[in-house]
């Protein structure tokens, strides 16, 4: 029996009232507690403000955790899980779902063997009216995508070709009186293409050819797929104003947002007091800072935005062991320990059953989580600077080459153009950025993204 819910939530419904929703790539993983048993199997444990219990039962509706290998559905998708009636494959676990032209199928077993070996997960839910915190367990399904247009292709069978080749090539020998000329034919056929008989099979070929390249994807279906797996925050294609192009929302929720404290920034009274509270030496983020703070009404959404992307920018330099000690991560970004937490699980790969020597999970920073990092970064400089930047400036806070950050500012959609010496001076913070300048970023509406290039590196 298939049953649905929502993506990205959790099935076990313990409260009416609604919860917040995971990432369907995330994962949560937790150790049992110590405490009493109960005679159905739980383990639970007391507080003075919680409990916490482990239910272990086998239910009908579970949640489970989702990895998906390249494109992601939407927020609202539904998904069908099946379980098999099998005992010997009790464990086992499919998830289907699909789109308008896109299929995703996951399972958490193959040939037999499951997709996390030595790995169990645990998802738990907050009963706010119990103050009840139940884990339960969560299979971890590997989703992959299947384009329907490929799927359900056609065409002319092999045989059907085969046949009337070799239907040519027998009459062409019958041509010839001789036994042994026949022979002598047929072992020239083995190691050459005659062409002569090929002009029976041509309009095979062809019908054969035509009907296969109609079942092939479209370019925009193609570029659409390629779109959807881009490490970019989530975007409107069709808008025409530049400022409508991203979701803000997804690179800053409204719940992190407010856990980025501007009280210190609002309550100081010079330049010197307020740079405490930045982690970078950032001339572009001190000069937006300083531009908000100046206003009759200091604009505390800019505001908090322009502290996250400092905290990037400062995250993105922490490297080998110091990006494994949290408690200094955070000390050095002048941040909250949610903030933190948010920015690890946004930019980071938790590697499953590794911990650190003090026992906190291990987090490492791979090609494509540091390619995500950047382009978020480019699009907080553009929302902060009216949808228009100059690369030169992420280049030198980063300290990366000036070409490679115009070329994150192409990922994100924007055109390059070439900028005077007299307009750098007038927008641009700090000699560095002035001196590596050459183009400026445009976010232009409708968004287009660059092609992808076919030299290699």
């Amino acid at each position: 029996m298939g049953s649905k819910r929502k993506h990205g939530e959790s099935s076990d419904k313990k409260s009416s009232k609604p919860k917040s929703k995971s990432k369907p790539t995330s994962t949560a993983a937790a150790a049992a507690p110590s405490g009493s048993k109960h005679s159905n199997g739980d383990i639970s444990t007391r507080n003075s403000d919680v409990t916490i219990s482990i239910n272990s039962t086998k239910a009908n509706v579970q949640p489970v955790l989702a990895k998906f290998t390249a494109a992601i559905p939407p927020l609202a998708s539904s998904f069908a899980t099946y379980k098999s009636i099998d005992s010997r494959k009790k464990d086992e676990c499919i998830v289907v779902s699909e789109t308008e032209k896109i299929e995703f199928v996951g399972q958490n077993y193959e040939d037999g063997k499951p997709l996390t070996p030595g790995s169990k997960y645990l998802i738990g839910v907050y009963d706010k009216d119990s103050d009840t915190v139940t884990f339960r367990a969560a299979p971890v399904v590997t989703v992959n995508t299947v384009i329907k247009s490929l799927k359900d292709a056609g065409g002319v069978t092999d045989r059907d070709i085969s046949n009337k080749v070799l239907q040519a090539r027998n009459e062409l020998g019958e041509a010839f009186g001789s036994k042994k000329r026949k022979a002598q034919i047929r072992a020239e056929e083995r190691n050459k293409i005659n062409m002569n008989f090929g002009k029976d099979a041509v309009d095979v070929i062809e019908a054969s050819i035509g009907e296969r390249v109609s079942a092939m994807p479209t370019k925009e279906e193609l570029d659409d797929v390629a779109n959807q797996s881009r490490s970019i925050p989530r975007y409107n294609a069709e808008t025409k104003v530049a400022a409508e192009i991203f979701d803000m929302e997804d690179v800053l929720p409204k719940v992190n947002q407010m856990q980025i404290d501007t009280l210190k920034l609002t309550k100081a009274t010079d330049t010197e007091e307020y740079k405490e509270c930045i982690p970078v030496r950032s001339p572009f983020v001190q000069n937006k800072i300083e531009q908000i703070l100046n206003t009759a009404k200091p604009d505390l959404v800019q505001l908090r935005r322009a502290l996250y992307l400092s905290y990037l920018i400062r995250f993105y330099g922490l490297r080998g062991a110091l990006l494994q000690k949290r408690d200094e991560a955070i000390k050095s970004m002048c941040c909250s320990p949610e903030i933190a937490d948010f920015i690890y699980d946004q930019f980071c790969d938790c590697l499953a059953g590794v911990l650190t020597p003090d026992g906190s999970p291990m987090y490492v920073r791979t090609k494509i989580t540091e390619n995500k990092l950047l382009c978020y970064v480019a699009v907080l400089i553009l929302s902060l600077n009216n949808w228009v930047a100059y690369p030169a400036e992420m280049a030198a806070d980063l300290g990366v080459p000036s070409k490679q950050a115009e070329k994150y500012f192409a990922n994100v959609g924007c055109k390059l153009e070439a900028v005077s010496s007299d307009e750098l001076a007038k927008h641009t913070f700090g000699k560095r950025a002035r001196a590596g300048a050459s183009k400026k970023a445009v976010l232009v509406a409708p968004i287009k993204f660059p092609k992808a290039s076919l030299r290699r590196n």
